[in-house]
């Protein structure tokens, strides 16, 4: 048994709270997993993990021995990391996360030259719209919209977008369109779960910022659905440029209140708290800047 890989495996255990999970982003069996959890408790002559057929406890030593073996795990990788930073050839796993329609109309397209380019990089792309946290979940890199949440993150600007206020024809045939923002109060507004401005839209006119509460029976966390529903009629949306320009362009969305500014939303790559990036991660993110033109 390699104890240091028993040992990573066990914290990950612990982090993720089911062997499935580990043996999945090890890439080993599940029963690869058991064996090492029961060598490292034969070797410490303790048990760390209860288990049933369908959950499992860490006892009070796996706990204690949880507490020591992160800190050495941790450090290992640190380690790891400040040597692979004087290496200047990206190589190894990259784990990154990334939203799913950005993903997929800006990340996705890119993927297949980066990984071209650095033959020596293994890339596991994980798309969801869902915000998870880089170092409980193992990733090196996520990509965000708008406004990263947890600043314990290192951050890298990558690109910004603009953003516009936008309806249908058809929704404007029912409701008049707003001349104002304090107006928007009276609409139906469709609003994504996962930005920081909840019910409220700020909006900007000669460098004075309007705050317009907001409200509507619809809300997402994936901007695609936001979309779907705002050309069905249902609402007023706030949508990034660069998912509703061929919309505003075929008439089937109206850009409302053009005469105010929106805050546009920045891309960033974030990357676990630490002093060192591996060439892979720094290799990536270079070329999401370029593809993104920042």
């Amino acid at each position: 048994m390699d104890r240091l890989t028993a040992m990573h495996a066990y914290v990950r255990l612990v982090e993720l709270g089911s062997f499935s999970g580990v043996a999945q982003e090890l890439r080993v069996k599940q029963s690869t997993v058991s064996k090492w959890m029961a060598a490292l408790e034969d070797e410490l002559g303790a048990q760390l993990v209860e288990r049933t057929t369908r959950t499992q406890r860490v006892t009070d030593a796996g706990q204690r021995f949880y507490a020591r073996a992160k800190d050495i795990v941790a450090a290992y990788d640190g380690a790891a990391a400040e040597l692979a930073a004087t290496t200047p050839r990206p190589r190894g796993r990259l784990r990154v996360t990334v939203p799913v329609v950005f993903g997929r109309l800006f990340v996705i397209p890119h993927l297949a030259k980066f990984m071209r380019k650095h033959a020596e990089v293994e890339v596991e792309l994980t798309m969801s719209d869902r915000y998870a946290n880089l170092v409980d979940e193992g990733f090196d890199v996520a990509i965000r919209v708008g406004r990263p949440v947890d600043s314990s993150f290192r951050q890298r600007k990558l690109g910004q977008t603009a953003r516009h206020l936008v309806a249908s024809p058809g929704y404007l045939a029912k409701h008049d369109a707003p001349s104002e923002p304090r107006e928007l109060r009276e609409h139906e507004c469709l609003l994504h779960t996962g930005l920081t401005a909840g019910d409220t839209w700020v909006f900007r006119r000669a460098a004075k910022a309007v705050r317009a509460p907001v409200r509507g029976r619809f809300s997402a966390n994936n901007s695609e659905a936001l979309l779907t529903m705002a050309k069905a009629g249902l609402g007023v949306a706030v949508l990034a440029s660069w998912l509703v320009e061929a919309d505003l362009r075929r008439g089937r969305l109206v850009e409302l209140l053009p005469e105010y500014d929106l805050p546009p939303a920045p891309v960033h790559g974030l990357m676990p708290p630490g002093r060192f990036t591996p060439p892979r991660v720094d290799a990536f993110l270079q070329a999401m800047a370029e593809a993104l033109g920042c």
